[in-house]
């Protein structure tokens, strides 16, 4: 996770200027603040495919596993820990989705966002919290990471066993799950902003992955490891009773407030994402889409977690297949341009 962080600050660093340098500057037109907007100035003619395509896996993704996998995990929290139904979690999240993204009702997204950031400082100052109470055994974990990354282990008594191999590929395919970086979806937010100097969006989006892997992601899983319950559970319901062990209660319900946050703004913004892509690619009938959209959020708490995490891991292969060798094609052919600008 530490080294796909690394290497997506460049990517999101570059798709966002790129996006920003050739897009068209009307807020309204298919191209605006997307990636399609670089991959169609180079890439035509014959190529034209490669922007259509990316629009598509990316609308696809929006559609499918991002909306899917935060409802999933959501109903999946709250089951475990207050004892609600499938049924009752997915109405939930499938009228706020709707209030917003049918309804108009922006405000949920402007306290959503306002309150975000202090939850995202009360989670890390939880964790640090945890983590020090105790630092032999947060070193221990910190070792542990690099032990493991390099030495296959097995859990529960070689009931799973995990090679290097496997660890490089959930290792990349989470980290990009948390940051995103390398499929292009980047432009379509920091693009969006009214700059003068195109280096300071550019910069910004380059940020992302330092605060949202490597720093939350590491707190969270130097946590679930100090705490001692990795081998025996998985997903949400690992993070929140990793929290509730040291807090009780309080963490418990902590954890279950981030989450839907959280898994609430990431469902907002992927929808914007899907919506962009679906009208770049020509289509009109936006409500139809819209609940289409909302009907998949409402289903994603009945689907078991691992096909869909996989569907995830496949989806976000393709794309970065796709997006990552248009980019490097850039790269090479404008690099002195780009260094250039950006210095």
């Amino acid at each position: 996770m530490w080294v796909s962080a690394i290497f997506g600050m460049s990517f999101r660093l570059i798709s966002t200027y790129l996006s920003l340098k050739y897009q068209n500057k009307d807020p309204e037109h298919p191209n605006h603040a997307t990636p399609m907007a670089y991959l169609e100035h180079f890439f035509k003619d014959n190529w034209k495919w490669v922007p259509i395509t990316l629009a598509g896996i990316i609308m696809f993704k929006g559609f499918i596993t991002a909306n899917l996998i935060q409802s999933n995990s959501i109903a999946h929290s709250i089951e475990n820990e207050l004892a609600s139904s499938h049924l009752i979690v997915g109405l939930l999240m499938a009228s706020l989705v709707a209030f917003v993204i049918l309804g108009g009702v922006k405000k949920i997204v402007y306290y959503c966002v306002m309150l975000t950031p202090w939850m995202v400082l009360l989670f890390l100052g939880a964790g640090l919290v945890i983590l020090a109470s105790d630092p032999l055994i947060t070193l221990s974990s910190l070792e542990m990471v690099f032990e493991y990354a390099f030495t296959p282990y097995s859990v529960a008594g070689g009931v799973a066993g995990y090679t290097v191999l496997q660890t490089m590929q959930y290792g990349i395919s989470r980290g990009i799950f948390s940051h995103a970086s390398g499929m292009g979806v980047a432009p379509f937010l920091h693009a969006a902003n009214d700059v003068k100097d195109l280096r300071d969006s550019s910069y910004l989006a380059a940020l992302v992955p330092i605060v949202d892997t490597l720093i939350v992601c590491s707190i969270t899983a130097l946590v679930v490891l100090n705490q001692g319950y990795w081998g025996e559970y998985n997903g949400a319901f690992l993070t929140t009773t990793s929290f509730e062990m040291f807090y009780g209660d309080i963490g418990k319900i902590l954890i279950i407030a981030c989450l839907v946050l959280f898994g609430f703004t990431t469902i907002i913004n992927w929808s914007y994402y899907a919506e962009r892509c679906y009208k770049y690619l020509g289509g009109k009938k936006i409500i139809a889409f819209r609940w289409v959209f909302i009907s998949v959020t409402f289903c994603g708490p009945f689907f078991p977690v691992k096909p869909i995490w996989s569907l995830a891991d496949i989806l976000i292969a393709i794309l970065l297949l796709v997006h990552l060798l248009a980019l490097l094609y850039i790269v090479l052919t404008n690099r002195k341009a780009i260094i250039e600008a950006l210095k």
